[in-house]
């Protein structure tokens, strides 16, 4: 078979082949299948792409050599251009999808070929282009035109080598040289695919001829082919030109005409490379305005309303003078990459101004899967910034090892992965936090996983700022982050800035400066030094030093932002240090002082000089939202002078509490008998947290032989109750209480400060400080409530986020939904609007304005919405249920999957609804009576009725994940409202699902204790026979049987006393009486005869067959019953044990049982008596044959 039989064979099978396809996009000419013609090739499939959206990307820069230059596999360049301006580089793409598969022979001749004739077209039409090879140069299966694909390489030189035919492809010597001169030896650039490990390239030829070279000229080109003995040899040399974005040779017919062109051509050439030539005007990007932009989001200062996380390499020893910015920034965690940051790098320099928890990628992944709030607890999250060591720590042997890239990759990406979406989805909401990442020095691919990480995890750029010391690493970042990113959002995103003008530039908006060391007063009367690494030991403590808030930039502050910040708390926000701060400095008005801070004053000031003990204490009882926390802050800010002041900080645990106040304490002091006390406060921790403090520090102060007439510690007790005079009036020597009643003293300064803040502002907007003043008289509030009602859309998710809200607020204490579970309901997108975010709180209504706030504590993380003030709250629900009955409210809560089910701050939110179902009111927590059940549950079987509420507490039990105790408490309202079968089902559930809490154990046996006496009350006078007390008595005995159980059962570590004994006591007894009206055992002798069966072998005939299943159980009750009344009559005795406020609401006693046991223990031991003691009931020798400890007890009541 000749040349020409093979060149027309593959022709018309790649014709065949490409029958199905597109047109394509180039219809190059002549040479369009010179690669089947002239090349010998195999069919191959066609690519399928990873069915990724497409885009477009920018070119590399015309010559230049672009070292962290890369692609992206998929994204299109684009189309082929012509030569429209001769200094814009005309593009041609070829895929070489078969030829890169041939022999470097082929090959080099192939890419000779296209190479030579495009640059030979760029020569004569004097325009600079550039051909890229591993770019779709057409539209084949599901590639599209100028998708880049890459190819992998063999042989790098191939490429280079295919420029030598130009010595034997173009017309003569002069020529030759020429084409030398104007073709670029090849660019290889990377093409990244984060699907495959396989490494492939595009390969590009810049042509750029110069006027210099080819004026005057034309040029002819001959392609290299085969011949048929498998040589190479050059076709006629003709001359080709660019015809649009197509390459075309010219014809013979149009040779001279196209020579004529070529004149002007030339000029035009001249013309544009001289306008090159002059300087042009550099553009300046302003990059302070930009960082700034991007580091507070458009806000015209830095302060608090947002936690950073930076991802860094190793920062140059240079440089590390220059990060002071870091320090006073709210730094949430570090990813650092450089192995040696301890020892003398970033985090060496950061810990020696500021403390950090040391970490390493393991730590974030929560293999536990423990709830959101003890992993940021086991972590110390937001109060320590947290260290991620990303490629181990050349100074912790122990711990994970410092590897390269591919080991990297390889071994801890996942662990990175994990770490990136526990921050992103589980601990900070989204749009609460900054990511910026810092490029000191070169940059490598973990450091860009990381930012593909937090790109995906934060569904975006926003919030992502890259900040490069120099050109090369951003544009080394840049090349390898398009793989997520697309190019221009880098350039959006990315600062190049030097470090030191950085640190400069952004101190100057940050509204405090870090404080190295404050100061703290000494027994002496003077000050001593206390820097905040130390004070970071101390972290389960809120120290307030003599210096507090002096850290504040105070000529940073407009005065928009200090009546933001007072404002704020007039609106019914938490007071803040730096209220007291500016107060001090007259920057806003003063804060009034309450009659109980006087009072307290008044206490305290007794007894510095003389104390009773070395651990006093003082309480402040306050109604909610009466200004009761407000208060005690203002003792605390008034004494940070005279006494060391500290606030315990919520879910620290007492050891380490009392370990940090003795610290705080001995700080700098050299004689432990002459130290200043340290006053701590103690807001809204259950009275026995404070009782276990009070005695451990006691415990500490007599293991330290201090003298105990030292006055050490006051505990400034705060505690929220709605009766607090009453407990008030208990303890009148030690205790002030705040109520929301103004005294004649105060009312005149509430009205003077209310005239002061509507200077400034609107009623609608100090509404809560206007509430106060007004003593939240119930008529205020009504009236308030209905005119807002009046003008509210009740159809509106607003309205009914408001609804939810006030529900939480009304029955759970302190209770919020936090920012993000509003946004989620409310079903609001993130948007940001130029560079400023806008809060959602924004498009509220101006209704919903007026009532709700938004909460940001200054110790946590939680952004949040709440009910300006609980009565406005409790009133706000009793007129929306006019239209919507809290029932349907609560049930529409708990069956909203999408609060129920959303990620964040999730724990919270379930425990807020828990406490909705199961809380009960208590008189010792300062409620005004007691409840058996939830007030919202009391409320709803009051209003709607027994199923109703059942029918709720089924749907919680689903809401919380199937919940154990929400099971215990279903059983306990079917119980008592006599549904006992339904009872029992839902106690074995709450049983299945902890099978060993005494609490839930206690309540199966509490279900059959009920079921029992409401049985045995049924009879009536009725004396039942042995056959109708089967029933009866199987209830029983189960129920002792269950309360036996639960006393069996290891009790928490809290848990000293188990209410079990009272259930099993409660039903012997009762079991006694049932059996003693039994037919056989009622009549004269029957008593007798009940003894003899009880206390000996004997089993009387009537009840010997219908009884067999009871006698063993039986004949042990009395036994039972006697270890039971001794167990009780020794914890009354001796330990008088009460039960910790958690389990208040899980124990079911009766109110004799919890109020009077004394009185209880004494009629139940009568009862007992009556049966087991044989002599008349007031004989001493009766008493005689009864427990010792029961005996004594007895003795005791009758004294």
């Amino acid at each position: 078979m000749n040349t020409v039989q093979i060149e027309h064979l593959l022709r018309k099978r790649d014709e065949l082949l490409e029958s199905g396809q597109e047109t394509n996009l180039s219809s190059q000419e002549p040479c369009d299948a010179a690669e089947q013609a002239n090349i010998p090739t195999e069919c191959s499939d066609s690519l399928t792409s990873s069915g990724e959206a497409l885009r477009f990307c920018e070119y590399r820069k015309f010559d230049q050599n672009e070292k962290d230059c890369r692609y992206v596999k998929h994204n299109l360049l684009h189309p082929e251009t012509g030569s429209d301006n001769m200094l814009v580089p005309c593009h041609e793409y070829k895929s070489l999808e078969n030829a890169h598969k041939q022999d470097s022979k082929i090959l080099k001749v192939k890419v000779a070929i296209e190479v030579l004739r495009f640059a030979c077209a760029c020569m004569n039409m004097r325009a600079n282009g550039t051909i890229h090879f591993g770019i779709m140069d057409k539209v084949k299966g599901t590639h599209k035109h100028g998708e880049i694909i890459g190819i992998p390489l063999k042989n790098q030189e191939d490429f280079v080598d295919a420029l030598d035919y130009i010595e034997s492809c173009f017309k003569g010597s002069n020529q030759q040289s020429d084409a030398r001169r104007c073709i670029r030896n090849p660019q290889f650039i990377e093409v990244l695919d984060k699907e495959t490990t396989e490494r492939t390239w595009v390969i590009e030829y810049d042509i750029i001829p110069k006027a210099a070279i080819v004026k005057d000229k034309i040029y002819s080109v001959g392609v290299p082919k085969f011949t048929e003995k498998d040589k190479v040899k050059c076709e006629e040399k003709i001359p080709y030109y660019r015809a649009g974005a197509n390459t075309k040779r010219v014809t013979d017919d149009d040779l001279v005409q196209f020579i004529q062109g070529l004149r002007e051509k030339d000029q035009q050439r001249e013309e544009a490379e001289a306008s090159s030539n002059e300087t042009p005007q550099d553009f300046r990007e302003d990059q302070k305005r930009k960082l700034l932009i991007l580091l507070t989001c458009g806000k015209a200062r830095m302060d608090n309303s947002l936690y950073y996380i930076v991802v860094t390499n190793k920062i140059q020893p240079e440089h590390l003078d220059s990060i002071d910015f870091l320090v006073n920034m709210n730094l949430f965690c570090v990813f650092d990459f450089d192995p040696d940051s301890k020892t003398s790098g970033l985090c060496g320099t950061y810990k020696k101004q500021k403390a950090a928890n040391l970490h390493f990628l393991k730590d974030y992944a929560n293999d536990n899967r423990s709830e959101s709030s003890d992993f940021i607890k086991s972590l110390q999250l937001f109060e320590k910034t947290s260290w991620i060591f990303c490629n181990g720590r050349s100074d912790f042997p122990g711990g994970e090892q410092t590897c390269d890239e591919t080991t990297w990759i390889r071994t801890r990406k996942k662990k990175l992965k994990k770490a990136v979406s526990v921050i992103c989805n589980d601990i900070l909401p989204r749009r609460s936090f900054v990511v910026l990442f810092l490029l000191s020095s070169d940059v490598e691919q973990p450091l860009v996983e990381t930012f593909h990480e937090f790109y995906a995890e934060m569904n975006g750029h926003d919030f992502l700022t890259v900040l490069s010391e120099s050109k090369e690493n951003s544009k080394k970042f840049s090349s390898l982050a398009q793989v997520s990113c697309p190019t221009s959002t880098l350039r959006d995103i990315s600062v190049e800035m030097p470090l030191s003008h950085v640190d400069a530039t952004v101190q100057s908006i940050q509204l405090s400066k870090n404080q190295p060391t404050r100061t703290l007063p000494v027994f002496s009367g003077g000050l001593c030094f206390f820097k905040s690494v130390e004070e970071a030991t101390l972290d389960s403590l809120e120290i307030i030093s003599v210096d507090q808030c002096n850290e504040t930039k105070l000529e940073n502050m407009t005065q928009k932002e200090i009546q933001q910040t007072d404002i704020y708390f007039y609106r019914g926000g938490k007071i803040d240090w730096l209220n007291f701060w500016l107060a001090d400095k007259r920057k806003c008005g003063d804060i009034i002082k309450r009659d109980a801070y006087k009072e307290a004053s008044t206490i305290l000031d007794n007894i510095v000089p003389k104390p009773k003990r070395s651990v006093e204490s003082v309480i402040i009882y306050h109604q909610p939202g009466s200004g009761g926390s407000t208060v005690a802050r203002q003792i605390l800010w008034d004494r940070k002078n005279k006494v060391r002041c500290a606030v315990v900080k919520q879910g620290k645990e007492i050891t380490t509490v009392c370990e940090h106040a003795v610290k705080l304490r001995e700080h700098k002091e050299n004689d432990k008998n002459n130290c200043l006390p340290v006053l701590l406060l103690l807001e809204d921790h259950n009275a026995d947290y404070t009782d276990e403090l009070r005695g451990q520090l006691g415990n500490v102060i007599a293991t330290k032989k201090i003298n105990p007439s030292v006055l050490c510690f006051i505990l400034l007790i705060c505690s929220r109750s709605n009766d607090p005079e009453r407990l008030c009036r208990a303890s009148p020597s030690q205790t002030v209480a705040v109520t929301h009643k103004l005294s004649d003293a105060e009312k005149p300064l509430f009205s003077e400060k209310l005239e002061q803040l509507k200077l400034e502002n609107e009623t609608e907007f100090i509404l809560t400080f206007v509430l106060m003043s007004e003593e939240f008289k119930s008529s205020y509030v009504e009236d308030f409530v209905k005119n807002l009602l009046d003008k509210t859309d009740h159809s509106t998710l607003i309205t009914r986020l408001i609804r939810f809200v006030a529900l939480l607020y009304s029955y759970v204490d302190d209770s919020y939904i936090s920012a993000s579970h509003c946004e989620a309901s409310l079903g609001m997108r993130v948007y940001v609007n130029g560079a400023r975010h806008h809060a959602f709180v924004e498009d509220f209504t101006e209704e919903a304005k007026l009532i709700l706030i938004h909460l940001r504590q200054s110790s946590t993380h939680i952004q949040s919405i709440k009910i300006i003030h609980p009565l406005v709250a409790k009133e706000l629900l009793g007129q929306l249920s006019e239209n919507v009955p809290q029932s349907d409210i609560a049930m529409d809560l708990i069956t909203d999957k999408v609060l129920v089910n959303h990620r964040f701050d999730q724990d919270t939110f379930l425990k807020f609804i828990k406490d909705l179902f199961i809380r009960r009111n208590k008189k010792s927590r300062g409620d005004l009576a007691d409840t058996a059940f939830s007030p919202f549950i009391e409320h709803v079987t009051k209003e709607c009725g027994v199923q109703k509420a059942v029918d709720l507490m089924k749907a919680a039990f689903i809401a919380l994940r199937n919940d154990a105790y929400v099971a215990q408490q279903l059983a306990r309202l079917l119980y008592t409202n006599f549904r006992f079968q339904e009872a029992l089902e839902w106690a074995e559930k709450a049983k299945s699902l902890l099978p060993s809490d005494t609490f839930i154990l206690d309540t199966l046996g509490q279900v059959y204790k009920w079921w029992f006496c409401h049985l045995f009350d049924s009879l009536g006078q009725e004396e039942p026979s042995p056959e109708m007390g089967i029933e009866i008595i199987n209830i029983a005995l189960k129920g002792i049987r269950a309360f036996r159980a639960s006393e069996k059962t290891p009790t928490k570590e809290n848990v000293t006393f188990n209410s079990s004994y009272y259930g099993e006591v409660d039903v012997g007894c009762r079991l006694l009486k049932f059996l003693s009206v039994v037919d056989v055992f009622s009549n004269n002798t029957g008593k007798t005869e009940l003894m003899r069966y009880l206390l000996t072998e004997y089993i009387p005939a009537e009840v010997h067959k219908p009884w067999q299943d009871f006698h063993q159980q039986l004949k042990g009750l009395q036994r039972n019953l006697s270890h039971a009344l001794e167990y009780i009559s020794e914890d009354l005795s001796y330990f008088q044990t009460d039960i910790s406020e958690e389990d208040e609401e899980l124990d079911a006693r009766d109110p004799e049982q919890l109020y009077n046991p004394r009185k209880w223990l004494t009629r139940k031991s009568a009862v007992y008596a009556g049966f087991f003691c044989n002599i008349p009931e007031e004989s001493d020798e009766a008493v005689m044959t009864w427990p010792e400890q029961l005996r004594d007890f007895l003795h005791s009541k009758s004294r």
